[in-house]
């Protein structure tokens, strides 16, 4: 069983166009339109150690974006902000002065489960899982699995059943069933009762079924989804060199 703090992060699959003799232009395939890349992606000083990042949203179906940069400038990125579907521009601010910053964006496509909600209670010593709530999770194993990289069956392999077990008073165990056969990971989504937006928490493992969770603020509600998902194709690269620090 995997136990994870509470925390939020500061972190493809295209069809190749099929040329039709006598044509000049082509009709998008579901696949490809529905998981296309970013394209045109820019990064600009708004001040001397202030970036924003701009870029073209293409894909009909994604379900956010990771925006990423390479530390060391050397093609190796990190996440340093999820975003929600739609997002066409991030603000990197505060930046170090005279330094190089290579960027990129990420999409990453799948379908989320049902939602489900706990409230925390006052503030008290953490309580451990029962007997009985170790023992009562989803099957891991429907034995029928979709792929979420296919439009056709992208629906199927949505995760279901999602069901959040209160353990007092700061605590939560979430369960739900697989039915992906293709994916890169799972996403934890969490909204507090004080925002509109669900944001990304946690990576999990290929056919995560169970989930506890403790150290969540005290006497808040909070709604959980979980999400199967693959990583798009990247876009462009953009590079910005910052000022002096004002």
């Amino acid at each position: 069983m995997k136990f994870f703090r509470y925390y939020f992060l500061f972190s493809p699959f295209v069809l190749a166009a099929i040329g039709i003799a006598g044509c000049s232009t082509t009709t998008p395939q579901p696949d490809e339109k529905a998981f296309a890349a970013p394209t045109q992606l820019t990064a600009k000083l708004v001040d001397p150690i202030d970036i924003r990042l701009q870029w073209q949203d293409n894909a009909a179906d994604a379900a956010g974006y990771f925006v990423e940069y390479s530390p060391e400038a050397n093609n190796e990125f990190v996440i340093i902000d999820a975003l929600p579907p739609g997002a066409t521009t991030y603000l990197h601010p505060h930046l170090l002065p005279h330094t190089r910053f290579v960027y990129r964006v990420v999409p990453f496509f799948g379908p989320a489960s049902n939602t489900a909600e706990i409230k925390t209670g006052k503030k008290a010593p953490q309580q451990p899982l029962t007997a009985a709530e170790i023992a009562n999770t989803n099957s891991p194993d429907t034995g029928i699995k979709k792929s979420i990289r296919s439009m056709a069956t992208f629906a199927a392999a949505a995760p279901t059943d999602l069901r959040a077990t209160f353990i007092p008073p700061a605590g939560v165990k979430l369960d739900w069933a697989d039915h992906d056969s293709a994916a890169a990971g799972y996403l934890l989504e969490i909204k507090p009762e004080w925002s509109r937006d669900f944001k990304v928490s946690a990576f999990l493992p290929p056919h995560t079924t169970t989930l506890t969770s403790y150290g969540f603020p005290f006497d808040t509600k909070f709604t959980f989804r979980v999400r199967a998902f693959f990583y798009g194709q990247p876009s462009n690269l953009a590079e910005q060199t910052t000022g002096n620090d004002p």
